[in-house]
């Protein structure tokens, strides 16, 4: 065994040795087992007995077990790590490898290993619902793929087709691939934020895929598997050059080609449809007493809905068939995001030039988040200075926090429904009311409500598992590490999409930073001031905020001793900005208070603390513009407790609502009389009567109202909110004509408290319209140095044709604008540039200082020990960002922009003077 280890550290050294070589293929290969993992023993075991190490034996999962836990991934446990049989300087990157590669391979792979045990031990069937559910599908594909006469080969489509059969890969993985890309996307919804999932679940559109996007991710698996074919065709993966991987990724990006790869994926979805199939009992005859008879049915629907001018080809899943696939709980079985948490530092980011280069080693993608990556124009300016920040967030060093991941476990074990965590059961659905029912409109929403809350459940299930899954496979590694890149105003987002620190409370609360840092008696102080923000009582001073939380010494001693009891769940699950958060932290003062005074000194804290700006967005117009006022309710000026903006507008909406209350009441049947939309006296008294007018229904479109919000999501924004209030008591028209009315109150009320910033707003609009006369896109560099160009044109189309429909491929711009888009859109995201900018300057200050930092946009992340530091770097960050003259030198910009036209003079500015933010303790708390 010593022999061999020494053989296998000079194989990874560059050593030539077909047996080693071979070895590690087939351990990693096959067995998803890095080689220089195994401890000598395993290693004399295989010297003594290979077939110990057959592929699905018994000892070889126990191996695997053994070194990896639990977990899916190549990641050692602390145990294993002691144990391993080498610890080569090219380990770190052939793990990073093995995590690239078991993403993109393991679902396929562990299909077919069950296929085939479930075929050697002579079983027909397999266990698992859900392939039972698709394997008759896979075998009626590959028979059609593999006949030279099948009727795909003719017509419509026949061109896709036959490109698909002489690509080299089996039918049967071909197959493989469409069921399982069409099936995660139709289990798995994707909705960026809840109010999208929301307005999914009124409308019945959860399970929906449209066909194109089905086609283009088929398409895209397809490519994705020819290149692991010239992967595997090259050299092996025991040293992993860098001059290797940057030959895979130019590979990589030479295969993607949409216009090749989207009708081949139509094609192969075209052929699922039809022939997935599945069988559903039919009614038995009455009388008969024989059982039920079973009837053959599409699995899969093609529909058609018309979406504005569009008619939008979609594809949705048999009720029978989501049934059975839900029901045995294997949704994400074979569900592997591709970019998952690196387990190495990425890779430098080289976005410029002809091949930039990302963090990842092998999947491409690109340093700025827009659809016409042209427009970025990478190639004529250096993005160096955004890049090298990129690298600084995403080198900075994760781990899951394994108590909480265990506790959300148990929380859905035992279905407690609890703290985001999803129900396993859906709710009763009461049957329908008579329409004689005196309590008609009550249950009837009732009912509505309750089939509303099944079909965000659809959503709900699938995204919280998710998360878990990805935890559980990281759970081994000491330091994770999310890789960052750009949208094309500047802000910054991880790129593994279902667990970063960006996502919901679940995922924060399962993230903690790898590396700890002693509390302190500052981290103490900043610890509670957390928990109390956590909790929604952020709006007093941080003196009272620390109070409270000490008030409750003896329930958070309760909860971290015994959080899922009965008596403990009040106390945190119910936290309005982070119950799982919440807890986490509950955990570690409690620790504090057990040890006594001075304990805070000797506890080291992986936690995150949050600072957030109030309003950030209202923050940077009150700055550009010097609105004293403005900046006065937005935290700029220093205060002896936090100003509330929130407050300050709900204030002037309520004086309104109650002027408008007085106003006589209306008959609609009079000839006289307004319609109930326009009766502004009755729906004024209606929102008082109903106790609609709080802090929370206002405070949404406040926080959008300088990112661009319109009227119509100002209104769909106030109507959420009255729904989560009143939903259960109020007609949804009701509710409409409410929202309508309120969301006009609180944009005027908006204009009235920021006068100086509405001055600023309708500048930039001005200015949009000088670029939209000239066909031409807004475009400025931010104070950073990025260019940012808005990529808002009308696209550059190429129709697909297929057997069902016609798939409509956006293969570039063309030179005419949107000029809608330029225009709405220029105003909100100047100033997501600003605050990108103001994040990146911090990230630089703190790596400067060597704080760990970690951001949200606007809401930034350290040790609690470095709040106080963090503070003050935010504020010298913000005051030094707009001590330049950004307005100024946008004005000069514009004129050579403009071909020397001028553009309309800048706002005046007022009297603020910027300084005095360095002492507004309340700028970022």
């Amino acid at each position: 065994a010593e022999r061999l280890q020494e053989k296998i550290s000079l194989y990874f050294s560059g050593d030539n040795s077909q047996v080693i070589e071979d070895m590690d293929a087939y351990m990693l290969a096959d067995n998803g087992i890095l080689l220089e993992d195994l401890p000598l023993g395993k290693l004399q075991q295989f010297l003594e007995d290979p077939s110990a190490f057959k592929k699905d034996s018994e000892a070889l999962q126990a191996t695997r077990k053994q070194l990896y836990g639990l977990g899916r991934m190549p990641i050692l446990t602390a145990e294993a790590e002691a144990h391993a049989c080498l610890k080569h300087e090219s380990s770190g990157r052939r793990r990073q490898f093995a995590v690239e590669f078991l993403a993109q391979t393991t679902a396929l792979r562990e299909f077919l290993e069950a296929r085939q045990s479930h075929a050697d031990a002579g079983r027909g069937a397999m266990t698992s619902g859900m392939q039972r559910l698709w394997m008759p599908w896979v075998e009626a594909m590959a028979r059609v793929l593999s006949d030279e006469n099948a009727e795909q080969r003719r017509g419509t489509g026949s061109k896709s087709f036959r490109m698909l059969t002489s690509l080299g890969l089996e039918p049967e993985l071909l197959a493989i691939i469409a069921s399982q890309t069409v099936l995660n996307l139709l289990m798995l919804p994707c909705f960026r934020h809840k109010d999208e999932m929301q307005e999914a679940a009124k409308r019945d559109r959860f399970g929906e895929v449209p066909f194109s996007t089905a086609a283009t991710a088929v398409g895209e698996a397809i490519e994705d598997e020819v290149l692991w074919l010239q992967i595997a065709a090259g050299e092996g993966v025991r040293s992993m050059k860098t001059s290797e991987f940057l030959q895979m990724r130019k590979l990589k990006k030479a295969y993607r080609d949409r216009t090749k790869s989207v009708p081949m994926g139509a094609a192969l979805v075209d052929l699922l449809l039809d022939c997935a199939t599945i069988s559903v009992p039919s009614e038995a005859q009455e009388f008969t007493g024989l059982a039920a008879s079973h009837t053959v049915e599409q699995a899969l629907i093609h529909g058609k809905r018309r979406e504005g001018i569009k008619q939008i080809g979609y594809l949705s899943l048999h009720p029978a068939a989501r049934s059975r696939m839900e029901s045995e709980g294997e949704n994400l079985h074979f569900v592997r995001p591709k970019m998952q948490p690196m387990v190495i530092p990425p890779l430098s980011w080289q976005p410029c030039g002809d091949s930039p280069q990302g963090p990842y080693l092998l999947h491409k993608s690109s340093f700025v988040r827009t659809p016409s990556e042209s427009m970025a124009q990478l190639r004529a300016y250096s993005a160096s200075r955004s890049a090298r920040i990129m690298d600084s967030l995403g080198s900075m060093p994760w781990r899951i926090n394994g108590r909480i991941l265990e506790l959300m476990r148990e929380v859905q074990n035992q279905d407690l429904a609890i703290a985001d965590v999803p129900p396993n059961t859906d709710p009763p659905v009461p049957p329908p009311p008579s329409a004689d029912d005196p309590d008609y409109q009550v249950l009837r929403l009732r009912r509505l409500n309750a089939e509303k809350r099944i079909r965000e459940l659809r959503s709900e299930r699938p995204t919280f598992e998710l998360k878990l899954r990805v935890a559980e496979d990281f759970i081994n590694a000491d330091r994770l590490y999310f890789p960052h890149n750009v949208d094309f105003r500047g802000r910054c987002y991880p790129l593994p999409p279902h667990l970063n620190h960006m996502g919901d409370d679940v995922s924060r609360a399962l993230l903690m930073f790898s590396e700890s840092m002693p509390l302190g008696r500052d981290g103490l102080f900043w610890l509670k001031v957390d928990i109390a923000n956590l909790h929604g009582n952020n709006k007093i001073s941080l003196e009272d905020r620390v109070r409270w939380v000490d008030d409750r010494k003896d329930i958070i001693a309760q909860v971290a001793e015994n959080p899922l009891s009965p008596e403990s769940i009040p106390h945190w699950a119910h936290a309005d900005d982070g119950p799982w958060q919440v807890l986490a932290r509950y955990m570690e003062l409690a620790e504090v208070y057990k040890r006594g005074p001075g304990a805070e000194e000797d506890i080291r804290s992986h936690l995150p603390v949050h600072v957030d700006g109030s309003c950030n967005g209202l923050q940077h117009y009150a700055a550009l513009g010097r609105d004293l006022a403005g900046g006065e309710a937005v935290n700029l000026v220093p205060n002896d407790k936090p100003q509330d903006v929130y407050t300050v507008v709900l204030n002037v909406v309520i004086s309104k609502v109650k002027q408008d209350a007085k106003l006589p009441a209306h008959d609609p049947d009079q000839p006289d009389g307004r319609p109930l939309s326009l009766d502004h006296g009755r729906l004024a008294r209606t929102l008082i009567e109903l106790g609609i007018l709080k802090r929370k229904v206002v405070k949404q479109t406040i926080m959008t109202i300088c990112y661009g919000v319109t009227t119509v999501g100002a209104r769909k924004q106030v109507q959420g909110q009255i729904e989560d209030v009143v939903g259960d008591k109020v007609e949804p028209e009701e509710i409409l004509q409410l929202a309508k009315y309120l969301s006009r109150l609180v944009l005027a009320s908006i204009d009235e408290v920021f006068a100086q910033a509405k001055k600023i707003q309708d500048w930039l609009n001005h200015v949009t319209k000088l670029f939209t006369m000239l066909q031409a896109p807004n475009a400025w560099i931010s104070p950073i140095g990025l260019n940012c160009v808005q990529p808002y044109r009308k696209p550059q189309k190429q129709v697909v044709r297929s057997k069902r429909q016609n798939v409509t491929l956006r293969t570039g711009d063309t030179p005419q604008i949107h000029q809608m888009k330029q225009r709405m859109g220029f105003p909100p995201n100047f100033i997501h540039s600003l605050d990108a900018t103001h994040m990146m300057m911090v990230a630089e200050l703190c790596e400067r200082e060597g704080i760990t930092f970690a951001a949200v946009h606007d809401s930034f992340w350290a040790h609690a020990c470095n709040i106080a530091k963090l503070n003050e770097l935010t504020r010298d960050a913000f005051v030094s960002l707009h001590s330049q003259p950004i307005l100024g030198e946008l004005y000069e910009d514009l004129k050579v922009h403009l071909g020397g036209q001028e553009p309309p003079p800048i706002p005046e500015q007022g009297e603020l003077d910027l300084n005095v933010v360095r002492d507004s303790a309340y700028f970022f708390a």
